[in-house]
């Protein structure tokens, strides 16, 4: 969100402070340790890490997308080796 802020409103700035709110949303669910969550953790931030790199490289590269890209390369594996384990 904070993107909002410090970037001209286009439609890539806004795509991706979207992808932010909706993954506050899936944080608020894999804290609860829901397995749908497990699954759009690991979907989901897939998609955005891909967008995320295509905005890099081709729309507007900053440090926002860095670090986005960053944190969808933490989330999902632990995501995908969360649905792996057999408690959740």
């Amino acid at each position: 969100m904070l993107q909002l802020l410090v970037y001209p409103l286009e439609h890539h700035v806004i795509g991706a402070a979207a992808f932010g709110i909706i993954y506050f949303f899936i944080g608020f669910f894999l804290l609860r340790r829901n397995r749908l969550a497990f699954w759009i953790g690991a979907i989901l931030p897939s998609i955005g890490g891909v967008l995320g790199v295509y905005r890099f490289l081709f729309l507007h590269p900053n440090p926002f997308t860095i670090f986005h890209v960053a944190l969808d390369l933490i989330v999902v594996p632990i995501c995908i080796y969360s649905l792996m384990k057999k408690g959740v």
